[in-house]
């Protein structure tokens, strides 16, 4: 059985995001490197599930079922937390750093899409089809 597109499109997305936010988190850590050891316990879970979210799709790619879980799951955790900080930041502006407003709504959207795309394409019957078919009892065939 083929892999379904949408699996591609969205473990490109997954890997993409999590590949930018690790670059963009080092740069925070090169600019930041007096202080590392506070900057390193703050990047640290972000770090953390970036990796998570890049390995487990490219397994979930590869059709390694419980992969698929892994990958949606730290999807929702990663996307889920982007929302909410920029929900967080759009309705509670602070007074010190006036927030870009278009900016957050977008980066609202975008999250939220971004979990919708996720549940789209790890949920369907057409996704489900394809892990079943390259299961654990059909692996020797290959995915």
């Amino acid at each position: 059985m083929t892999r379904p597109k949408r699996l591609w499109v969205v473990v490109l997305v997954n890997v993409a995001v999590g590949i930018l936010t690790l670059a963009a988190l080092g740069y925070l850590f090169a600019k930041a490197l007096p202080v590392a050891g506070t900057v390193i316990l703050t990047l640290l879970p972000n770090v953390l599930i970036c990796g998570v979210l890049i390995t487990s799709s490219i397994f979930a790619f590869l059709g390694y079922g419980r992969s698929r879980w892994i990958a949606l799951g730290t999807a929702i955790l990663f996307f889920g937390i982007h929302l909410i900080q920029s929900l967080w930041f759009y309705y509670q502006p602070s007074s010190a750093v006036p927030p870009d407003m278009p900016s957050l709504a977008s980066s609202v959207e975008r999250n939220s899409l971004r979990i919708a795309l996720n549940l789209w394409a790890f949920l369907s019957d057409k996704t489900g089809a394809f892990f079943d078919a390259v299961g654990p009892n059909n692996r020797s065939r290959g995915p």
